[in-house]
């Protein structure tokens, strides 16, 4: 709806620019400058809904879309990353799909900014009633201050996203051999298929 309404502004500033007399140099510049605004509120708009919900998530489900993830933060980062992923197609609604994806990316950005690992392993599998994503590091560990730490928006942003289907996220540090995030989040039994 805001992209259409965006589409809608910039179509009038055109129609107005259209209307305005070439004597009218300083309003056509300012429509000018407007439209140029809605272009890039446009732009900036197409971004957020790729980032809320990445396009692969649609086109390729969440078990291509954890393991493109994987083959981007190896190009990022140099670290090494395997991911298992059991059964091995699974298939989820589009709000937990969203929801794991996205913890699964954010425990994979904490590691890049701030472990100093050199190996990541990650497991994802599903039951027949629920799923879990298991993400280890072989960093330089988490103190329980910071795992506490209001400040630590991506930690509490994991936890969050498991609450919010009435599961769970665990992290567990020793300092100086590596994280551990586990999320659980419960299945309805529509949702995993073993393929």
């Amino acid at each position: 709806e805001l992209g259409q309404d965006l589409t809608a502004i910039k179509m009038d500033l055109s129609w107005l620019m259209s209307k305005l007399g070439k004597d009218q140099q300083k309003l056509r510049e300012k429509t000018s400058v407007m439209k140029g605004l809605v272009d890039s509120m446009i732009q900036t708009v197409k971004r957020i809904i790729s980032e809320l919900r990445p396009p692969v998530l649609n086109d390729l489900g969440i078990t291509a879309a954890l393991e493109w993830e994987v083959g981007e933060f190896r190009k990022r980062t140099g670290i090494t990353c395997e991911l298992v992923i059991e059964p091995t197609e699974v298939k989820l609604d589009p709000t937990r799909s969203t929801a794991v994806y996205r913890i699964f990316q954010e425990a994979l950005t904490n590691i890049a900014r701030h472990a100093q690992a050199t190996a990541v392993d990650a497991k994802l599998s599903a039951g027949p009633d629920r799923l879990e994503l298991v993400i280890r590091d072989n960093g330089v560990g988490i103190t329980e201050e910071q795992l506490q730490s209001p400040e630590s928006f991506g930690l509490i942003g994991i936890r969050e996203r498991a609450i919010q289907f009435g599961g769970g996220a665990q992290i567990m540090s020793i300092v100086g051999e590596g994280t551990t995030v586990s999320v659980e989040i419960p299945l309805e039994k529509s949702e995993v298929h073993h393929d």
